[in-house]
């Protein structure tokens, strides 16, 4: 008769959770210093290990940012997504990516910093350009889904080209991430909340001059 099968941690946990906490302090480092600055020597001291160990899973700079990049281009992305799965209106499924994407900021602090070094730097390193155009095609095709949606509803005016409303959500969702980025908490909760409320209609007051 074989032996029972044993219960215990699944085969390579460590290595992953280790991987893990080398993108988490590359991600808080680079928001703190700027790409250009950061080494693998200081990611490494960050993250508590030596610079042998942090070579170990990702052999140079770039390639520790592309991953740590794609990964969060996964996760965010993936939450966007489920944030919007219900029934309702352009407006509401708005809002809901907005209110998502504070949480997101709030489980990350650095992520909006690192995004914005990461953007910057983009055009000089083709690797870090391949993997922020990844994230460019990803929100293109939920903003165009979600905007198909709407027309299709007759949400949109007639005349209005779905293209432009796609350019104006990804314009206020990387402004309000920009802001996110050299802004207060506050002053960012607060501009979603004035985006919000002008996608309702009660941001402006009609005047009767």
């Amino acid at each position: 008769m074989s032996a029972p099968a044993r219960m215990g941690r699944p085969v390579n946990a460590d290595g992953e959770q280790t991987r893990l906490r080398i993108m988490t302090a590359a991600m808080d480092h680079i928001a703190e210093v700027g790409y250009a600055k950061a080494t693998m020597k200081s990611i490494a001291e960050q993250a508590g290990l030596t610079s042998a160990a942090i070579y170990h899973y990702f052999p140079s700079k770039v390639d520790l940012v592309t991953a740590t990049l794609n990964a969060r281009i996964d996760e965010v992305m993936g939450r966007l997504a489920r944030a919007v799965e219900f029934p309702g209106t352009l407006r509401e499924h708005f809002v809901a990516l907005l209110d998502e994407a504070i949480a997101c900021v709030r489980d990350y602090p650095s992520v909006a910093r690192f995004d914005a070094t990461v953007y910057l730097e983009s055009a000089r390193y083709p690797d870090l350009g391949a993997a922020v155009a990844r994230r460019e095609r990803a929100e293109n095709e939920l903003y165009s889904q979600l905007v198909a949606e709407a027309v299709r509803a007759h949400e949109v005016a007639p005349g209005i080209d779905p293209r432009s409303v796609v350019d104006m959500l990804t314009s206020l969702t990387w402004g309000l991430a920009h802001l996110s980025a050299t802004a207060t908490a506050e002053r960012h909760r607060a501009a979603v909340g004035a985006t919000e409320a002008l996608l309702a209609g009660v941001l402006l007051i009609e005047r009767n001059d």
